[in-house]
């Protein structure tokens, strides 16, 4: 009996400094970040606080990209004030998520902060990407000069065609492109350019363009998953007379 209650006693001392430990409070982690988009190649500053204080302690900075696990980024030493910040510089484009983990002590349980979503962009050339639809025979795709200006991945269309580009999934956001007389086009030849959804709804619209006048930029918003390219060409020969759009990217985060 005497021996069976040792044995209860030394149990018990075991198990209460385990259930303290289970019991502990965890740390609170908080982080922020200084933009919530990006375009790649920039970077940003994710930055917090650990409470109650762990100055000199480490945490460690993670991220995740869609579908993916989480992957430890840095380690970090908490200043004396117990906060703790990172520069970062994403690799990809895309929605990723970001947090921080304080280890447990013997005292406190770990502390993990709330997710904080970054959406990192790119322009990516939309003459390399896979039109949807189009009368191919008549969309020239590759190099493209306007008044003796040069332009890389671009591509010409003629009187009464149009071409579609569908960019579900890509998550663009903006489009830009130069719009011009393409100098393979007859002399003399003027026309206009449009920019539209696919469902037609228009975008912008470059009139009075002229074979000899310079590109013109042009920068527009996106709000679909298609877009349409639409020219009117007119005199004197509307066959002949190819309308050009110089180097066109979209700002996708993907």
């Amino acid at each position: 009996m005497r021996k069976l209650f040792i044995v209860l006693v030394a149990a018990a001392a075991i198990l209460v400094p385990m259930q303290g430990a289970e019991a502990a409070s965890a740390y609170s982690v908080t982080a922020s970040v200084s933009i919530s988009s990006i375009d790649l190649g920039k970077s940003f500053v994710l930055s917090g606080t650990v409470s109650p204080s762990a100055k000199g302690k480490t945490v460690k900075i993670q991220r995740q990209y869609a579908g993916g696990s989480w992957t430890t980024l840095v380690t970090k030493t908490l200043s004396s004030t117990s906060k703790y910040s990172v520069t970062i510089k994403p690799s990809k484009a895309g929605t990723t998520k970001y947090r921080v983990i304080k280890a447990a002590s013997s005292t406190r349980a770990q502390g993990i902060s709330s997710n904080r979503t970054v959406t990192v962009y790119r322009w990516r050339n939309l003459a390399g990407l896979a039109y949807t639809s189009s009368t191919q025979s008549v969309v020239f795709q590759g190099d493209l000069y306007v008044k003796g200006t040069y332009f890389a991945n671009s591509f010409s269309i003629r009187q009464g065609e149009y071409v579609d580009w569908d960019l579900s999934g890509k998550a663009c956001n903006r489009l830009k492109t130069y719009i011009g007389i393409d100098d393979d086009a007859i002399s003399g030849t003027t026309g206009t350019a449009y920019i539209t959804y696919s469902d037609l709804e228009l975008l912008n619209t470059e009139a009075n363009l002229a074979e000899g006048q310079s590109a013109r930029y042009v920068l527009i918003p996106l709000g679909s998953d298609g877009v349409r390219f639409v020219p009117t060409v007119v005199s004197p020969s509307p066959s002949q007379g190819w309308l050009g759009y110089g180097s066109p990217q979209v700002h996708c985060a993907s």
